[in-house]
């Protein structure tokens, strides 16, 4: 039997697809929640315990932690998966560490870059994972939001000059590279000082910061299956971020908290949706890009603005996989392999939606006993743990041949968790 290891922020949902299929499963990830099942060698960075704090994903978070963890099995591994949070550029053998990390980094590069040959996927996507890079490289053929990089020794007034230029349009500071929806701050035009603060909060000003123009409408999701010679869209979401629930526009909270998969496409010109299509699937092409891939946009009328594409598994993974009837690993790994499957066409809505802990509180399952049968819940936090304000606490899943009962079901559940965890 294969080895097939997966590495990631959160393996859980891979992690249930691989063991439908003929491997032998390893993972190492950030998160272990309750209902990630097991498999045969497992490591989590993330040691939830009773009564103690699961701590600050964006402060604890080190991708060097979960590799050197594994660092151990990947020479016996046949095929490595990666998902969120961990790069195949880190197989280049070049990662440095901070001051504080005790691991022989030496071993742990000569491991990594001996066996990056054995990712099944993208190997080799600095130029994407880099958003600049990314917009100078795509800008000519595709519509894009104008971007501009800031400097390490950032001048606040400098960039307050070039947003000063262009007054008929809104702008976001973002990281160079990131995933998530971490680390992107909205800016109020006139407000020098706002500008200050959010450059000093950045963690990424060693790298330079982007400087990008906010661009209203629908935020979408297209997933695409790369092959070497071609490239085969199966289905567009509607990607929801915490801004989504928000009333205050000049206080955006932009990290992805769920979607909704397949788009309502009575609410789009048919005209429309061709074109997300066929540009998804040619920027994945252009981009040489292999496996399930996602090409996230904004549609508002006519006007479609790629944002960025992300050379691996999308948020969208469960709500792909029920509506679609596939295992979207085995359909990565065939696409990989150069076989692009017939995807069926969705009979039904999935939603997903990421609940946030509305305060610092401690995790209890009661709350979510007498939860609607239509509702799955995952991602479950381990008994009595104590769980930060503003931290991923649980996902909901759902699905219904009717989107608004749909959406209806999720909120309902969402406030009554919400509800049982405050009393």
């Amino acid at each position: 039997m294969e080895k097939l290891l997966i590495l990631g922020i959160n393996t859980r949902p891979i992690i249930s697809s691989a063991l439908k299929l003929n491997y032998q499963t390893y993972s190492s990830s950030y998160y272990n929640t309750a209902d990630t099942k097991t498999v045969y060698k497992e490591k989590y960075s993330l040691q939830q315990k009773p009564y103690q704090s699961c701590g600050m994903f964006e402060e604890n978070f080190n991708f060097v932690e979960i590799l050197n963890n594994c660092s151990n099995w990947i020479e016996g591994i046949d095929h490595i998966v990666l998902t969120s949070g961990i790069s195949p550029e880190y197989f280049n053998g070049n990662i440095k560490l901070k001051n504080d990390e005790n691991i022989d980094i030496s071993k742990l590069n000569n491991v990594l870059k001996k066996n990056k040959k054995k990712i099944v996927g993208n190997k080799n996507i600095e130029d994407i994972e880099n958003k600049y890079r990314f917009y100078k490289k795509m800008k000519n053929k595709y519509s894009l939001p104008l971007t501009f990089k800031l400097s390490a020794d950032i001048n606040v007034y400098d960039t307050l000059d070039i947003v000063k230029q262009y007054d008929d349009k809104k702008f976001i500071i973002k990281e160079l590279s990131g995933s998530g929806g971490y680390g992107i701050n909205f800016l109020n035009n006139e407000s020098i000082f706002q500008l200050k603060e959010y450059v000093s909060n950045m963690d990424n000003k060693k790298q330079g910061l982007l400087l990008q123009e906010y661009v209203d409408g629908d935020n979408l999701s297209c997933s695409v299956l790369g092959t070497e010679n071609n490239s085969k869209s199966i289905i567009v979401s509607k990607n929801i971020n915490n801004s989504y629930y928000q009333k205050n526009e000049d206080k955006k909270d932009f990290r992805y908290s769920g979607n909704i998969s397949p788009i309502n496409r009575n609410k789009y010109n048919s005209h429309v949706l061709k074109e997300v299509n066929e540009l998804s699937e040619s920027m994945i092409s252009d981009l040489n890009l292999i496996g399930s891939n996602g090409v996230d946009l904004i549609v508002k009328g006519d006007e479609i603005n790629v944002i960025e594409v992300n050379p691996r598994f999308q948020g969208t993974y469960e709500s792909v996989e029920d509506v679609l009837g596939i295992n979207l690993l085995e359909t990565h790994i065939k696409a990989c392999d150069d076989n692009l499957i017939n995807v069926p066409s969705p009979k039904n809505y999935s939603m997903k939606k990421i609940i946030y802990a509305s305060r610092r509180l401690k995790f209890n399952t009661n709350s979510f006993k007498n939860l609607s049968k239509n509702i799955t819940i995952s991602d479950i936090p381990y008994e009595n743990t104590i769980i930060e304000k503003n931290q991923p606490m649980l996902t909901l899943t759902g699905e219904n041949s009717k989107i608004d009962d749909l959406k209806r079901d999720i909120e309902k559940a969402n406030n009554y968790i919400n509800l049982a965890m405050i009393n």
